[in-house]
């Protein structure tokens, strides 16, 4: 039986369609005139985005990610992706960037490899080789029946004064956004797999699933403290119980799927701790900030101080008067954001803050923009927060590295985000903050991620719950390698970066040129280990027989 559920309302739809691609992932524009993509503020050219309008930079952007998905997996049913550009809600402070995710879910389709299971329309279209939602574009809002797979909106007011006040979006291509701007294309990537399938459709705080069905997503959440996952029967009518305890088992939930698990090492670098000393001497489990600078063995150390300000309280969101000049300040979380604390904390002298959780459980991640906070922020829980505040003065804090375990891994598998108080959207369908290098699916979109280029083990992810990778085409030779390494590395963009590269006058391709840069891009991935060597000569072959 094909069962299927309707998940989010559609609105007005107006097609822009994009080249075809292995998986063909279209843009419904359901924006206004004179608003969001088409917003006709005149723009400058910038990363490698050459639209003349606000408007058209968003289409430009918007379709750039689309196209990275679209080769990196395999579909024969086109993905209609719902965006839109329109306000979202949001104040000077703070704000919703973006809301994306599945339009409808569908279980026990043909080729639904696990039986009374959920799956992302997507995901399902793509496993069963036809569009389980045919017809035209959603025509207009709650209209049914529901065709579109995807919705992904943006908020096109950010960076005005009354909506997250700041420089914006950044809608360059090439992942180099200046300070305190946010970059789009990461932001969109990151969306987009929410979509695709980088979610489960459990509410964390009822612990229900609809119609009582778990999803494939559920299926490869593994609760260490009881060694089940989320889709155990082991615990009968007390399923939802389970789930709402292990969605605030920080640090203990991760990710069991088979790809993930065996790429992680690929990605992920030494375990990043950091340790109490003095009169409190433990392993702290911390989290971390989207603001400021990563904890690191150079900047983050020394003596703790509490942070009490002039009125004696330690919240941080005044000014500081403790002397914590050159120490590490301690604030409590509550009453403003992170970000104001952090500041607070840096204008008093402090080289990194800590903030403890006000609430039962454990750390969680630190939300927040603040492009002149240049400090460190981590989070702990509300008893080692507790702890520490006791035990001062006289304890210290340092960062360490241990190289026999990963950063953002337990018992060898990679966490999830598992926050000791339960935010919705956000607990479980990201993998931990506490990840380094940061994860394109962190619950914040930190500086350094490159999805231009790289997408780390979100495409594990993907094969993990049933996708399949589209192979390198050069021309119309295919080579039969995936496109999305196990690093995460996107072996197309190598390619046409050659290309462009070996571009000689007139637009002739330099075929030399061209096949000398693949050739040394391939014997790189072989010598990583990422492709063997008849994947590496299937590269080259290609890259001479293929006319790029």
């Amino acid at each position: 039986m094909n069962h299927k559920k309707n998940l989010m309302a559609a609105v007005l739809g107006l097609a822009c369609a994009m080249p075809a691609f292995a998986a063909n992932l279209v843009l419904n524009n359901v924006d206004a005139a004179g608003v969001g993509f088409n917003d006709p503020t005149p723009a400058v050219a910038v990363g490698g985005n050459t639209g003349t309008t606000i408007g058209a930079q968003r289409l430009v952007a918007y379709r750039k990610a689309l196209e990275l998905w679209g080769k990196t997996l395999r579909s024969s049913a086109t993905i209609v992706v719902q965006g839109s550009f329109a306000r979202l809600d949001c104040d000077a402070g703070s704000g919703v960037l973006a809301q994306a995710g599945t339009l409808q879910i569908f279980s026990d389709f043909p080729g639904a490899p696990l039986a009374g299971h959920w799956y992302h329309s997507s995901l399902a279209n793509a496993l069963t080789g036809q569009d389980l939602t045919p017809g035209p574009l959603d025509p207009g809002p709650l209209a049914e029946p529901f065709n579109d797979d995807i919705v992904a909106n943006f908020n096109g007011d950010v960076g005005k004064a009354d909506c997250i006040a700041g420089p914006g979006w950044y809608y360059g291509l090439d992942n180099n956004a200046p300070t305190g701007q946010i970059d789009f294309l990461d932001t969109f990537m990151h969306e987009v797999s929410h979509g695709l399938g980088f979610s489960n459709f459990a509410s964390e705080t009822s612990g229900t699933t609809p119609e009582s069905l778990p999803d494939v997503y559920m299926a490869n959440t593994l609760d260490l403290t009881f060694n089940e996952r989320w889709n155990t029967t082991a615990f009968g009518a007390d399923l939802p119980l389970f789930i709402n305890f292990s969605a605030r088992n920080t640090g203990n939930v991760v990710w069991a799927g088979d790809k993930v698990t065996a790429n992680a090492p690929r990605v992920l670098g030494p375990y990043q701790g950091i340790r109490l000393t003095g009169t409190v001497n433990q392993e702290l489990v911390f989290g971390t900030a989207s603001f400021g600078a990563a904890p690191t063995v150079a900047n983050f150390g020394g003596e703790i101080v509490v942070g009490l300000d002039a009125g004696g309280t330690s919240l941080g969101c005044v000014a500081i008067t403790a002397a914590v000049a050159g120490k590490i300040a301690f604030v409590d979380r509550g009453t403003c954001g992170f970000a104001v604390k952090a500041k607070n904390a840096q204008l008093a002298g402090a080289t990194g803050v800590i903030i403890g959780n006000n609430q039962a459980g454990g750390a969680i991640g630190l939300g927040g923009t603040d492009a002149t906070v240049t400090i460190p922020a981590i989070s702990v829980s509300q008893v080692d927060g507790t702890a520490i505040k006791a035990a001062s003065p006289g304890v210290s804090v340092g960062f360490f590295t241990d190289p026999t375990r990963l950063a953002g891994a337990n018992a060898g598998y990679v966490r999830l985000y598992a926050p000791a108080t339960i935010a919705p959207g956000s607990s479980i369908s990201h993998f931990d903050t506490v990840a380094a290098p940061n994860l394109l699916m962190e619950p914040f979109i930190n500086g350094d991620l490159r999805s231009a280029r790289n997408l780390d083990l979100t495409p594990s992810l993907m094969q993990d719950i049933g996708w399949k990778l589209e192979s390198l085409k050069i021309g119309h030779c295919n080579t039969h390698v995936p496109n999305a390494l196990d690093n995460g590395d996107l072996l197309h963009v190598k390619v046409d970066a050659c290309e462009a590269a070996a571009e000689g006058k007139r637009g002739r391709l330099d075929k030399g040129k061209f096949v000398a840069c693949v050739g040394k891009e391939a014997l790189a991935a072989k010598k990583a280990g990422l492709i063997d060597g008849r994947q590496f000569a299937a590269v080259l072959v290609c890259s001479v027989l293929g006319n790029p």
